[in-house]
């Protein structure tokens, strides 16, 4: 049987006493060290060891504490453990520790002290993890966190029980955020951060559990929006955190159309990503982890489909979420980039490509083939050049789609498309956005947008570019199916491939419906700005 030993940071010495009892708050003690494979041995005894810390300000009688291995428990013997001080449980003191992984935890009266769900591939090396060496705790500090906090040890014995961590550190992080939020059912809303919560300031009675808040909430019917405020997130280390109020709903199930492929960019540098954006343009909440990306193939079939996130999270109505493999990367080159999301996309080609949202019973939402010559015709290099959807509920073609604005770094990850257009409601079935035109290649007006809205449908017809002297120099469209609403854009170039000249212009538009014999014919001026490059 080993020893039990203690090692304290300010003097030397074990101190054991039956008669001082107090409450344990969470953290006061915290687990550091974890031997649970010590075979083949290095240095050390071929032996299970658990070693915890003593992290408050007061002494800390053992006997008040419960130790817990997986569901077994342990309640130590009597001993008085000093502030800043270590003591160390060896085989046969407590259950084994299984290889393979377990919880291990301390609690007082039952009450949480400190978790840990320890697994061998916390070891950075398969050498390390084939036995013989510890886990040890690198930020004492942030004791709740796991992800890159808990390393094999670096002593050359192998560990260091009873000592000062070989790994002994500070283990930078983001700032506490939430991940996640949705209304499991009717009358909770359940939280999901980024780091295990202690609490959070609300009147409503919540619980916590690792990384998870449940909320009880005002009942929600099938058509209510409600909002909470999150206030102060507390977890095991401090830390600022901005006030944040978010809307939810009770989620739909998407329909074809209610969700759009807003923006994408498929040709990313050499250590990018793709990314895709969807936006809702709709007043409904829907569950993206119920919808996945998929893509046609050569025979116009679906692809294996790779769901859009892998936890429960709403879109709601206006809002813009981005998928792609490396948010770390979207977000340093578009530092503009919000609501982005981690996970697998399909692969994108740089010339041309399709895209399909669907449902889990393989109902497309969206779907969309895109070209790379969709870009700006002056665009030198599409590299990091988001294309961008014009009006999101419009047709997916060439004319509904442009490349992002070079004031916003070329992509509008996460928030409004920098070339976005609402469709409004007019008393003129055709209407300019703007009618001064400058097709300089500097993302301001350097494209003709032609906003148009029927009563009815089944329009056709054609729009031509007529000069001063009434002649036509080029045609938009030529006998084009129009839908009840939209935009055509056009970018100044004729014909003959060259572009046009500064000067006075007009559209020349000859509509006609084959439904009710219906014929419009409208001239439209428009000016081309003299500053051209």
């Amino acid at each position: 049987m080993k020893p039990i030993i203690a090692y304290l940071t300010a003097s030397l010495g074990l101190i054991s006493c039956a008669c001082f009892s107090q409450s344990v708050q969470p953290y006061d003690l915290i687990i550091t060290e974890i031997m649970s494979d010590p075979t083949p041995a290095v240095e050390l005894p071929e032996d299970e060891y658990l070693e915890i810390f003593n992290d408050s300000e007061a002494p800390i009688q053992l006997a008040d504490i419960e130790l817990w291995v997986g569901h077994r428990e342990v309640v130590p013997d009597s001993f008085l453990l000093l502030p800043d001080s270590f003591y160390v449980f060896w085989d046969p003191e407590i259950p084994a520790l299984k290889n393979g992984g377990d919880s291990i935890k301390i609690t007082n009266d039952l009450n949480l002290v400190h978790k840990v769900d320890y697994k061998p591939s916390m070891h950075e090396s398969d050498f390390k993890e084939d036995g013989g060496w510890s886990l040890e705790l690198l930020d004492f500090n942030k004791p709740c966190l796991t992800q890159g906090n808990w390393q094999s040890s670096i002593n050359e014995k192998g560990g260091s029980p009873g000592a000062i961590n070989s790994n002994d550190g500070s283990l930078e992080i983001a700032e506490v955020q939430l991940e996640t939020y949705f209304p499991v059912n009717d009358s909770t809303l359940e939280l999901t951060f980024n780091v295990p919560i202690d609490s959070i300031w609300t009147d409503q009675k919540f619980s916590t559990s690792e990384n998870i808040v449940h909320i009880s909430i005002p009942k929600l019917d099938s058509n209510s929006f409600q909002s909470f405020t999150i206030t102060n997130p507390q977890t095991c280390f401090d830390h600022s955190f901005e006030d944040q109020t978010i809307r939810y709903a009770l989620p739909n199930l998407a329909d074809s159309g209610e969700l759009v492929i807003n923006e994408i960019l498929f040709n990313p540098d050499a250590l990018g990503c793709d990314f895709i954006e969807v936006f809702n343009p709709t007043n409904k909440a829907f569950d993206i982890s119920q919808l996945s990306f998929s893509k046609f193939d050569d025979e116009g079939l679906l692809e294996a489909a790779e769901p859009l996130y892998h936890l429960p999270k709403l879109i709601v109505p206006e809002g813009h979420l981005v998928f792609c493999s490396n948010p770390n990367w979207v977000n340093l080159q578009f530092p503009n980039a919000k609501n982005v999301l981690e996970t697998s996309l399909p692969s994108m080609n740089n010339n041309e490509g399709s895209l399909v949202l669907i449902n889990k019973s393989g109902k497309i939402i969206d779907h969309l083939f895109y070209q790379e010559d969709w870009h700006y015709q002056e665009l030198n290099d599409p590299e990091n050049v988001s294309l961008e959807k014009i009006i999101p509920q419009g047709i997916n073609n060439s004319s509904n789609w442009t490349s992002a604005s070079s004031y916003e770094n070329f992509a509008t990850p996460g928030y409004q498309n920098s070339n976005y257009v609402a469709i409004t409601s007019t008393s003129q079935k055709f209407d300019f956005e703007y009618d001064i035109i400058t097709p300089n290649g500097d993302e301001y007006h350097d494209k003709l947008l032609l906003k148009y809205q029927f009563e009815s449908e089944n329009w056709t017809g054609s729009i031509d570019v007529i000069n001063a002297s009434g002649i036509t120099i080029h045609s938009i469209t030529s006998g084009a199916l129009f839908g009840k609403k939209g935009v055509i854009q056009w970018d100044g170039y004729l014909d003959s491939g060259g572009l046009i000249k500064p000067g006075i212009y007009a559209l020349w538009i000859s509509v006609y419906n084959h439904s009710n014999q219906e014929s419009i014919q409208e001239k439209i001026t428009f000016y081309i700005n003299g500053k051209l490059q």
